[in-house]
């Protein structure tokens, strides 16, 4: 359990704290990085974790680092692999947790491809229409790093279409649960405090929409993905110490609940209580680079 009860003096200290933050993570990946860099027949990473836990940045932030030191990199993303939503309603809803949901023809035709040096043609999902929009043609070159990125990476149908010898896995998540002036915090909790703003402020959701799926993303982690996670070749904490005192303005003041609806009201009365003695920070102190940003924005 990861434990902070820190009393700010001066906008110095709050920034010395967040730099602090900051470096641990990057040094995670920057770690991750260099041993990359030193294993020569390493065609593929895998780059999963679940919901909200800074996969995309994560994967930038590791392509950057990655051709720093002399090679090239493809992100791909496994969401683009996706079958049309009409083919993946359950209940009436589409199940984009399950790995059903997958088109494993597709995603293995372009893993022979790549491995094969040849053009693969990668699937372009489009969320809006719940459909594939087409294919792009992608050619790798001799001394390309490719990884897969998605909640899908670590589940066992992925990973054995993918040769163990040239392959290595990445975990991302928030690793501990957290004790902050006093208040217990579940890693799962930090998590969904991350989803309800990014589905607000990106995916025009408002929370009783967060709360409904959320039951289905810890019924799909508890399946398939968090029982994975010890087969990762390498972990990456993705908590941020300071990401309670940044969120709980925009979790009070931000997001925006119908206190008409029974179950916007509770949630909104529960996680201020929850959080009423967390010490807020101002957002402007968060570097614009930070995988904190994905949640919150720029």
């Amino acid at each position: 359990m990861f434990v902070y009860n820190n009393i700010f003096k001066n906008d110095n200290e709050i920034q010395n704290f967040i730099s602090k933050s900051e470096q641990k993570y990057k040094n995670q990946v920057l770690k991750i990085a260099n041993e990359i860099a030193t294993i020569p027949h390493i065609k593929i990473l895998t780059l999963s974790g679940p919901t909200c836990s800074g996969k995309t940045t994560t994967s930038y932030i590791l392509e950057h680092e990655i051709e720093k030191r002399g090679m090239t990199v493809k992100i791909i993303s496994i969401d683009d692999f996706y079958r049309n939503r009409a083919d993946i309603l359950e209940d009436e809803k589409p199940d984009y947790e399950s790995i059903s949901a997958i088109d494993f023809s597709i995603f293995q035709s372009c893993v022979e491809k790549i491995l094969e040096g040849k053009t693969a043609m990668l699937p372009i999902y489009d969320f809006i229409d719940g459909q594939r929009k087409g294919f792009v043609p992608y050619l790798p070159s001799d001394h390309e790093i490719i990884i897969f990125e998605g909640i899908q990476a670590i589940y066992p149908e992925i990973l054995s279409m993918l040769p163990k010898n040239i392959s290595k896995s990445i975990y991302i998540s928030v690793a501990d649960d957290i004790n902050a002036y006093g208040t217990y915090f579940k890693k799962r909790e930090i998590r969904f405090f991350r989803r309800l703003v990014r589905d607000f402020l990106f995916r025009s959701a408002t929370p009783e929409r967060t709360l409904e799926l959320w039951e289905g993303v810890v019924e799909n982690e508890d399946k398939n993905i968090i029982p994975n996670e010890k087969y990762a070749d390498y972990i990456i904490n993705s908590f941020m110490p300071y990401e309670l005192g940044v969120i709980k303005p925009y979790i009070l003041n931000i997001v925006s609940y119908n206190f008409n609806n029974g179950k916007e009201f509770h949630l909104y009365h529960e996680l201020k209580q929850k959080l009423d003695k967390i010490i807020e920070i101002p957002s402007h102190f968060v570097p614009e680079d930070s995988v904190f940003r994905e949640f919150i924005g720029k």
